[in-house]
Order: structure tokens, then C-alpha cells, then sequence
């Protein structure tokens, strides 16, 4: 079966095509996906290492389930929609899902699953928007509901390539840190995707799932990193120490993980020390914040860091 996707620093193998993911690009890991039965992917799994099972609500008000196997594999679960296998070796992954047809399934991979199993092949994660601009990457990190998406949708609008709707995954590659794109795909409110060149796929958890033309595709060093504050007063980006912690309530990450800490800031580290590290705070319309962050991201300490790359 030939590689023909990439996504999360992943290129993807398999019959299992997924809207809006670019083509495989060279020097990324390899997963399998496939699309198998309940009874498949249960007489492959090797049984809960421990009782319990992180639980998250996701957007749509279904239940999130993460747990590891007896085996070292990763069992995933979306409600009663699917539930999702990563194999010990981290290679492969087993989609089950209850009705292969729905969208809402492919969503939870493309947004979540596909995410962790980075992280399990050792990428991190930010829970962050991102863009691509000339100088690089811009992510725009901030808690459910601070307008991510929004504003991304609003940068696309003005020429910048989507990298990312609500995860980057960040990592080591021939350049140095990196952020790694993870699809076309952009959550929007009814109503959001005017003026945007976009493809509607349909409308789940009330928000509309869309993919976006001109997205990037290829891994490409972070310009920086905007923290994302709703206030109030007018907008405005304010310069950060460059500090790994500031970041850390953004990091993303698997239950029980072990020794990882020291590399996972090592890695953020860098990402803040070659880019920048900006807030972006006030109450304003997104069309007002992008007017600001694109000034501030196109300014000459910015032009420097892409200069220096």
C-alpha cells in the first residue's frame, strides 16, 4: 500500500483516504491506517493496563476515552461513534467506527487521535490555531473558546496558509525546531466561511467543518507563538520573555507518560528562542486582532527571525 497523505508530521499508508490532508512529504514517520470491524479491533487490542481511562468532553458533547493496553498500545474511544488502536509499535492504527460514513468519526481522528499518536511517536503538541507566513509559522495557542479558530479563519482570509485548526505538532527536523501541519480543515460558526475559498463538508457539534484551499503542507520553523487573551480594553501584542513555562498550559500530552519532561521543554525551549513569544489580549472583532497581529508578525524583529533561518 503506497503512502499517499501526511498530516501531524505523519505520512499516512493505507486504503483509508481522509478529506483535506496534503500528499506525503519526505522524511516524516509512517502510519498505517485501517478501517476494520469492532470484533477486529477488540481481538487486536490486549486489555486496559489499569482500571481507569482519562475522560474528556469533546465539542459535540461526546465523551473522549484515552487508556493504555497491557501490550503498550493505545486504545481511543469517541462515544459509542468508534474507537481507534494504535498498535504497540506505534506503526498502526485500527479505526472502528459505528457508521463509516459519518463525518463526525474522521473529525475525531484528524483533530484528536491523530495528534496523540504523534505525540506517541514523539512529537509534542500545543493546543493551538497556526498559520503560515512568509517568515515562518504562527501559532496562536489559547484555552477552548478564546477564538483560535476565528482568528485563523480571519488570517487565512488575508492570504496566509492554514497549518493547523486546533493542535500543532511541533518536533525536530532538518531545520531545527518545527512546527508540522496538520490538514485543511477549519471549524467555523455558521456563517464564517464567507469570503474564505472553502469546502463545507458539513455541520457537526453546531460548528460548521470546512476545508480551506491554499493550506501548507510542508514543516516549516515557528515564527512565533501568540497567546490568545479575550479582555477588555482594545487590542493590542505585547512582547514575552521567552520562557518555556508560559507555554506549559498549552502542552498537550498522553496519560501516564514518563521521562518525558526534559525533552519536551528542551524542545519548547528552542521554539521560543528562534521565534517569539507574544500576547495578544482585548476585546476587538477578529478582523481588528488579525490587523494587529499581522503588523506585529510582519515587523522588522520579525523579518529578522525569518532572515536568520
Amino acid at each position: 500500500m503506497a503512502t499517499h497523505q501526511s498530516a501531524f508530521g505523519l505520512n499516512l499508508r493505507g486504503p483509508l483516504a481522509l478529506p483535506g490532508l496534503g500528499e506525503a512529504a519526505s522524511g516524516l514517520s509512517e502510519l498505517e491506517l485501517l478501517l476494520v470491524g469492532a470484533a477486529e479491533l477488540e481481538a487486536a487490542w490486549s486489555g486496559a493496563a489499569t482500571p481507569g481511562s482519562w475522560r474528556g468532553a469533546l465539542r459535540d458533547g461526546a465523551e473522549l476515552t484515552i487508556r493504555w493496553g497491557r501490550a503498550g498500545d493505545l486504545l481511543c474511544g469517541y462515544g459509542d461513534e468508534a474507537r481507534y488502536l494504535l498498535d504497540p509499535s506505534f506503526e498502526r492504527l485500527l479505526c472502528a467506527p459505528r457508521t463509516p460514513r459519518s463525518l463526525a468519526w474522521r473529525r475525531v481522528l484528524l483533530s484528536r487521535v491523530l495528534p496523540l499518536v504523534a505525540i506517541a511517536r514523539g512529537y509534542e503538541a500545543l493546543h493551538a490555531a497556526a498559520v503560515r507566513t512568509p517568515t515562518g509559522i504562527v501559532a496562536l495557542a489559547g484555552a477552548s473558546g478564546a477564538g483560535k479558530s476565528t482568528l485563523a479563519a480571519e488570517l487565512v482570509r488575508r492570504g496566509y496558509g492554514l497549518a493547523g485548526d486546533d493542535v500543532l505538532v511541533v518536533g525536530r527536523h532538518a531545520s531545527g525546531a518545527a512546527g508540522f501541519p496538520g490538514g485543511a480543515h477549519l471549524s467555523l460558526e455558521p456563517g464564517g466561511e464567507k469570503g474564505l475559498d472553502a469546502e463545507v463538508l458539513g455541520k457537526l457539534g453546531g460548528k460548521l467543518w470546512a476545508i480551506v484551499d491554499g493550506a501548507a503542507s510542508e514543516p516549516a520553523p515557528v515564527a512565533a507563538i501568540v497567546l490568545l487573551e479575550r479582555g477588555e480594553g482594545p487590542a493590542e501584542v505585547e512582547e514575552l520573555p521567552p520562557s518555556p513555562l508560559t507555554l506549559a498550559p498549552f502542552m498537550l500530552g498522553l496519560p501516564d507518560e514518563e521521562g518525558r519532561a526534559g525533552a519536551r521543554f528542551a524542545l519548547y525551549a528552542d521554539l521560543v528562542e528562534s521565534g517569539r513569544l507574544l500576547r495578544l489580549s482585548g476585546d476587538a472583532s477578529a478582523a481588528e486582532m488579525a490587523e494587529i497581529l499581522e503588523r506585529a508578525v510582519a515587523s522588522p524583529a520579525m523579518a529578522a527571525v525569518g532572515e536568520s533561518r
